[in-house]
């Protein structure tokens, strides 16, 4: 350390500029006055000294920057943020280079440093100025008397694509000779007045369409106070322009739309005062524009109405609310009210303070009318709809009801309420005729008369008459609507006469059977048997007694026939009038019935060589009508005999099983056609053909069988084959019929 030469010691001492040289330690070997002046070292001994034992504030940034520079790294900075021990902010020049021994390696570091607080407070303020000028959204530039341009913001050099190599250039250069020489003369004017001028300029971009500046120039001194520059900020105003251009054009549009609108309108003051209106509303009140300029809205508004038209003025004015649509009543200057609907709103300037109401006033005086009369249509058809017998509806497309009249209840049970809203459907009856009258719908789009069955709330059957139509909206089906007639009464009695139309053709084609049969069948035997009786007195002394008993023999037989057919007739007409009784008891022996009825036929059966079998398999236990059983089997046996050939077969059986009794006739006979044996059981045919040996029936064997089966609840049919027989089966429940 004392090696370091005094020479350079006292060179260094006297240096310009705060320096310092340290070690290796980073220990002073020599300083300069303006060091220790600088950092207020004086009446310190810094000699030999740690540089980090004077400044032992000092950050670890600066140890970092000297152990580098000690390792051969030097280090420059010409802006330094530097904060001093008492708090006080200073802007440093520094740097530090490391210096070399005899042997070539590195001794220390030399210290420089200088306080550039001014220039760098100048160089802020010119970055400072910079970045406002680059952030100003105008353009702006300085240029001197011969029109060369010295500063500009970055705004300038965006706007008309300039590079930044533009400074310094003539301004003939930049823009070209005629945008220069009338910016030059504008210059020319700023120099030699010294004043502040405003120009407005147009130019045209780079796609040819034209903007609008407007330019504001001013004296600019140069750092040596000459005013020998022009400085110039320039603000596009295009828009605004263009802006005040769609203003005026929609001004005149408003104007025009006013003065020629079809419905009033009206600028009001916010007193209420009729500041400007149209024909239109002129026509409507029947005052003119002056005379409507000396009244306000409150000398024509109804009476009625007056209250709540300057509530809602206020509400306006206030700004409670932005706009407002009411229907009010004026009067015209005839005297008479004027219905009108107004849609208003309020304009404000720019403090907020309401300016004037911008109302459109539209004529209603007739649709009011219309209104008025639709209110009393509407009463009568109420009055109609709630008072009518027949019942009103309507269905949407769903098929849920609507609306529904009040005398449902009446005829349903059902009150109104209930049925609104509910499907259409729950209430038919059968869900048939449901689907029937919608069918009729689709297909024709109404129905006239249509006859459904409904159900009431207490589940019962009701007729009813529709007439219905579709609703259709646009092309479109929205719903149903129509009215129901409750018939059921007419349909009861229509019923009611129907039977006894039915009974009455059936007792008269009883009747004409039952003269038929008289007129024929009774009347042949009898006839025939006088005819011999008055042959056999006739020829009665030439006659011998053989011949005698022959034509007696044959009178017997035509007399007997005729009586089983007077017996049949009786007991049949009995029948058919209900006039025969009913009595059925419990047969336990039917094998002894059945024998019984047997041997009613068998006359019949021996003449013709034709055997009987009977056969009871089961519980023989019956509740009959033990007369009407008889009946049954005996018919069936006597019609098996008449058409079963000579040396036949016929079979009576029974068969118990499942609650009932089983009977089956079976003959070997001639057999029924397939196509008559429908014809057996119909009471409106009299189907009968004659026996084997020529026996004739009366027909109403099977008619009486078939009858006597039903009182029992049973059933009655049969089964035949051409050439090969016939059987008949008949049933009779085992329990007595209720």
């Amino acid at each position: 350390m004392n090696d370091f030469p005094a020479a350079f010691k006292s060179i260094i001492a006297i240096s310009p500029v705060p320096m310092a040289i340290v070690d290796t330690n980073m220990c002073y070997l020599a300083v300069s006055d303006k060091w220790v002046s600088f950092y207020d070292l004086e009446n310190r001994e810094l000699i030999g000294k740690s540089h980090y034992e004077v400044f032992p504030e000092i950050e670890i940034r600066w140890k970092n920057i000297h152990t580098a520079c000690l390792n051969g790294e030097d280090q420059a900075c010409n802006e330094d943020r530097f904060e001093r021990a008492d708090g006080t902010i200073m802007w440093l020049k520094w740097e530090v280079r490391h210096w070399l021994d005899d042997q070539g390696k590195i001794g220390g570091m030399m210290m420089y440093s200088e306080d550039v607080t001014g220039s760098a407070n100048i160089t802020m303020n010119e970055k400072r100025f910079q970045l406002f000028m680059d952030e100003l959204p105008g353009l702006c530039w300085i240029t001197d008397y011969h029109g060369i341009l010295k500063y500009a913001n970055k705004c300038f050099f965006e706007n008309f694509h300039l590079p930044a190599e533009t400074l310094g250039r003539n301004l003939t250069e930049i823009f070209g000779e005629d945008i220069a020489n009338a910016t030059q003369l504008n210059n020319k004017t700023i120099l030699q007045t010294g004043e502040s001028k405003e120009f407005h300029q147009t130019l045209r971009d780079s796609h040819g369409h034209p903007q609008y500046y407007k330019t504001y120039k001013f004296l600019f001194r140069d750092k040596d106070g000459e005013g020998n520059m022009v400085g110039a900020i320039s603000f596009n105003i295009t828009k605004r322009i263009r802006l005040e251009e769609e203003l005026h054009q929609s001004e005149a549009q408003f104007k025009q739309a006013f003065e020629h609108s079809l419905i009033g309108m009206a600028l009001i003051s916010p007193e209420g005062r009729w500041k400007k209106v149209n024909k239109s509303l002129s026509q409507i009140l029947g005052y003119t524009e002056v005379e409507l300029n000396l009244l306000t809205i409150q000398d024509i508004t109804h009476p009625e109405d007056l209250e709540n038209s300057i509530s809602i003025l206020e509400n306006l004015a206030t700004g409670k609310i932005e706009e407002m649509k009411y229907e009010k009543r004026y009067i015209h200057k005839d005297g008479r009210s004027v219905w009108v609907v107004i849609a208003a709103t309020m304009l404000y300037d720019v403090t907020g303070h309401p300016l004037h109401y911008v109302s459109q006033i539209e004529d209603i005086t007739k649709r009011k009318e219309i209104e008025n009369d639709l209110v009393l249509s509407e009463k009568k058809y109420r009055t109609i709809f709630e008072n009518v017998q027949d019942v009103f509806y309507q269905t949407d497309q769903q098929g849920i009801v609507t609306e529904i009249s009040p005398s449902i209840e009446l005829h349903s049970g059902y009150q109104r309420h209930e049925i609104i809203g509910m499907p259409v459907a729950n209430f038919y009856y059968y869900p048939q005729d449901r689907e029937r009258i919608v069918e009729e719908l689709q297909i024709n789009g109404f129905v006239i008369d249509f006859e459904v069955r409904l159900k009431t709330k207490n589940e019962e059957l009701k007729y009813a008459s529709v007439n219905a139509r579709l609703i259709i909206e646009k092309g479109v089906v929205v719903g149903t609507e129509g009215s129901m007639r409750d018939v059921t009464t007419r349909r009861f009695h229509e019923n009611a006469l129907r039977a006894l139309n039915t009974e009455l053709t059936a007792s008269n084609e009883q009747k004409n059977k039952l003269f038929s049969i008289i007129g024929h069948d009774l009347r042949n035997p009898i006839s025939g048997s006088l005819q011999l009786l008055n042959l056999t007195l006739m020829d009665f002394e030439s006659s011998s007694a053989d011949d005698v008993h022959t034509y007696l023999s044959v009178m017997k037989t035509e007399l007997s026939n005729a009586n089983d057919l007077l017996e049949d007739l009786l007991t049949w007409a009995k029948s058919q009038f209900n006039a025969l009784s009913f009595n059925p008891v419990e047969v336990r022996d039917l094998s002894a019935l059945m024998h019984k009825c047997i041997q009613t036929v068998l006359p019949m059966a021996v003449k013709k060589d034709i055997e009987i079998v009977q056969s009871v398999k089961g519980d023989s236990l019956l509740y009959v009508d033990r007369g009407m059983l008889e009946t049954i089997i005996r018919n069936l046996l006597s019609n098996a005999v008449k058409f079963t050939h000579q040396g036949g077969t016929i079979v009576l059986k029974a068969n118990s099983g499942q609650n009932v009794v089983r009977f089956s006739v079976k003959d070997t006979g001639i057999g029924i056609p397939r196509d008559k044996l429908s014809e057996l059981f119909n009471k409106h045919s009299n189907y009968t053909t004659f026996g084997t040996v020529g026996e004739k029936g009366t027909g109403l064997g099977l008619s009486l069988c078939y009858d006597f089966v039903l009182k029992h609840g049973g059933q009655l049919w049969a089964e035949s084959e051409e050439g090969i027989g016939s059987t008949f089966y008949f049933t009779i429940p085992q329990t007595p019929k209720d």
